[in-house]
Order: C-alpha cells, then structure tokens, then sequence
C-alpha cells in the first residue's frame, strides 16, 4: 500500500518540473519580444559615416534614376533631393550636381551611367573592380559611391573651376580667399593655393559626354559636352587635412603634395 503514495508524488514533481520550464521559455520569449534591438543613434557614429548617411537620398529617390541636368530648377522634387546632397556635403554652387553610382546622368542629349563612369574611373587609378556574388551567383548590394559633377559652361576653365570649389569650400570654414590667392609671389613662386590648385588635377575628372570617355586636353573644355568630375570622399579626405593658416608652407613636386603638419 505504501508504493501507491509515492507514485503521486513522482508525477506531482515531473508536473512541477515541466510547468517551471513551460515559465522559463515564455519569459524569454516575452523578453525577446518586448526588447527591441536599439539601432545605433547617428551621434554614435564617426562624422564620416554620419555624412554618409546624411547624404542618402530621401524616398522619391531610388536606384537608376535619372538627374536630368535641365531640370534641376524647373523639377522641385529634384531640386530639393540635390539640395540636401549638397548641404549634406557643405558644398556650393562650384557642384551642380551630387550622383551616386547606381544612378544616370541626363545631359542635354547625353546619357551618363554613373556606373560605367564609376568603372572608368577605377581603370584610370588602377584598381581592380570586383563584384561579391551571393549564394544564388547574383551580385550583392553595395554602398554606392558619391560624386560631385560640374557642368562646362561657356567661358569655363579647369583652373578657375577648381578655384572656384575651393574657395566655397574654404569660405563655408570661414576663410575668405582673395581673387589673386592663386596667383604667383613677386619672385614668381607658385602660392599655398597655387600648388593645391595644381595638385587638385589629379584628383578630378575631365569627362566627355559625348565621345564617353576622359578629355587629354585639360585646357580644351567645349560646353555643355564635358563634364568635371569629383570623387567627393578622395577629395574631402585631402580638404581635411588642410589648416589654412598653413597652406603656404605646402610643397608639391609635380606627383607629391607634402602638407605641413598643423
């Protein structure tokens, strides 16, 4: 008689057993659920990719879209998304265009895939473009690359169009260059701005529309069929590292800009 007592209590504690773990797994389901994973605040995060993210175009937006350069004042939507891509940038009215690389330029008559541009571009510096291929052998996405285009106009050259971006960029920092800033001393020494200025063509693009392919003359640049191209991070990973007060002690050999340290 006295094995039947103990019986019940040997299912009473496997009862109790299964309904602790029947509590346990609800509570971490109901904390799994009820805690969100916090995102990353954008003051977490380093300037660079803060501007990054500043810079992704709002939702009218997508990829292989088309800027039509004619219609950047007479298209509100379009107006307003580059506005924000060049407050984004802190950069003037030396850009008329910010693009990304998964999107098309419309110029005049001429179409411009930035990412055909984007792969000349890699040739001309020597860099390998590859593409990661997922399980199904279709290319991953990436983050697209930013560029910043200037439209030739009449009268333009590449010198005083890459003055012109400098000088925005030094004013919105509170530097105001004078006119005669990249002009020679009197012993006809190359100035700080000069040399800069001089430097600077190797870090842009002068790009044919038309023919699709990079200008060999610099000083030959025909209107509304050439393009001046920034790769907008080499360009501001140079600006960054300029302090003003310093920029006469800079030194450029012809290939090397040695920059002084602040």
């Amino acid at each position: 008689m006295a094995s039947i007592p103990d019986q019940r209590n040997k299912s009473s504690l496997v009862l109790i057993a299964l309904a602790g773990m029947i509590l346990l797994v609800i509570l971490v389901a109901y904390k799994f659920l009820a805690t969100p994973d916090k995102p990353p605040s954008s003051t977490d995060r380093p300037d660079a990719a803060a501007r990054d993210e500043a810079a992704t175009p709002p939702a009218e937006s997508s990829p292989g879209q088309v800027i039509e350069y004619g219609k950047l004042e007479s298209d509100g939507d379009l107006k307003n998304m580059m506005d924000a891509r060049k407050k984004a940038f802190d950069v003037g009215e030396g850009i008329d265009i910010i693009a990304r690389s998964d999107e098309t330029l419309q110029i005049g008559d001429n179409r411009v895939s930035m990412k055909e541009l984007q792969d000349q571009i890699r040739l001309k510096l020597g860099e390998i473009s590859e593409e990661n291929l997922g399980p199904d052998g279709q290319p991953l996405p990436v983050d697209p690359e930013t560029y910043g285009i200037h439209v030739v106009r009449p009268g333009d050259n590449i010198w005083n169009i890459h003055f012109a971006f400098l000088k925005d960029y030094f004013k919105r920092r509170g530097v105001d260059l004078a006119r005669s800033a990249d002009e020679p001393d009197r012993k006809g020494y190359s100035s700080g701005v000069g040399k800069l200025l001089k430097f600077s063509e190797n870090m842009v693009y002068i790009y044919n529309v038309k023919e699709k392919d990079f200008s060999q003359n610099l000083n030959l640049i025909e209107p509304n069929s050439k393009i001046v191209v920034y790769k907008m991070d080499q360009v501001f990973q140079l600006l960054e590292q300029i302090d003003y007060r310093y920029i006469d002690q800079l030194q450029f050999d012809g290939d090397t800009l040695w920059i002084p340290a602040g």
